[in-house]
């Protein structure tokens, strides 16, 4: 059996393999390692996964290999295809690339595979629609993909995760909630987080978003980062002070920033391309909320100038996971940084 899990939204990819992670690699128990093996698809070969799908299985009836990145490899959404409305599929990449016969040498596998053994091609991300490697799997098994939802979806989606863990959210905070996290893995994130805060039965409502939530971190960065956007050295300063004083560690300032940036890099992006700003949100795969109010900073910052602050940022956190920097001190420069 061959299933494909296609992104973009990568924490509904991850949660569908960790499905089949479960039914098909822990019926042996303590052996169903063994009935398992994953390969990095950047790098491999028809033979090699060939072999690896002929492999026997211990201890159970099935066996089952996954494949990170193959898909991809041979065609994964381009900035062409985003703007022409065409999926196109880019060159090879990685080992052998070549070698014009492994797609249909991989091809050649699917077609063959075993009685018994479950192949799953696993792509965090989006694959062009003309991939030849994509239409292979789609004819040879069942391809199952997995977009982020948005607007009334997200807000569904965060219902039935509260419903799960047991707790009620309000209208207000699920508003709050579905236009301001930036997909489902920090969603869900911060649920569990809001649910251990308010315990078995409780209600998430806007107060506690205020005094638990990302949400709310959230907002305050993004305050910050719009005065660095206008070069107001001592607002954005004044801002990150207030969050520190707020109780809010820098530690926990990084990685909504980062966040922030990354955004502000998407929206700059398409404002380069100039895409309308009523079909950006569709593009970048985000709310409407968030790419509205991304615009303006977005604006004030230069491509260059964010991808360098991103690099920034990305230094700092590892210095500051390593005990090299001080995280409040580094913030402080990096603000000022970010004014210039």
């Amino acid at each position: 059996m061959l299933i494909a899990l296609v992104g973009p939204d990568r924490y509904l990819v991850g949660q569908a393999l960790q499905k089949y992670l479960d039914k098909y690699a822990s019926d042996a128990g303590d052996f169903g390692g063994f009935n398992l093996t994953r390969l990095d698809g950047a790098r491999l070969l028809p033979d090699e996964l060939m072999r690896a799908v002929q492999a026997m299985g211990f201890f159970g009836d099935s066996r089952l290999v996954v494949v990170d990145g193959l898909l991809t490899r041979f065609g994964g959404s381009s900035k062409a295809g985003a703007d022409s409305g065409e999926d196109a599929a880019p060159p090879t990449k990685g080992r052998g690339k070549s070698d014009p016969g492994l797609v249909d040498g991989f091809a050649e596998v699917f077609a063959s595979l075993p009685e018994g053994t479950v192949l799953v091609l696993v792509e965090r991300g989006a694959v062009a629609k003309n991939s030849a490697l994509l239409k292979a799997a789609g004819r040879y098994g069942k391809v199952e993909e997995y977009m982020t939802p948005k607007g009334a979806s997200f807000e569904r989606w965060i219902s039935e995760r509260a419903r799960a863990l047991d707790v009620k959210v309000t209208p207000g905070a699920l508003s709050l909630l579905s236009t301001s996290l930036p997909d489902l893995a920090s969603a869900s994130n911060e649920l569990e987080k809001l649910s251990l805060y308010v315990g078995k039965g409780g209600t998430i409502d806007e107060r506690v978003l205020r005094t638990m939530s990302w949400t709310a971190k959230a907002d305050d960065v993004f305050e910050m980062t719009s005065a660095a956007a206008r070069r107001d050295t001592r607002s954005a300063l004044s801002q990150l002070q207030k969050l520190v004083d707020g109780g809010t560690a820098p530690e926990g300032i990084l990685p909504v920033l980062a966040w922030q940036i990354r955004t502000l890099i998407q929206v700059r992006d398409l404002l380069d391309q100039r895409i309308s700003e009523g079909r950006m949100a569709e593009k970048a795969g985000m709310s409407d909320f968030v790419v509205r109010k991304s615009i303006a900073p977005a604006r004030q910052f230069t491509m260059k100038k964010l991808l360098e602050i991103h690099s920034k940022l990305l230094q700092l956190d590892h210095a500051v996971k390593t005990g090299r920097a001080d995280a409040e001190m580094s913030l402080d420069a990096l603000v000022v940084d970010m004014c210039r």
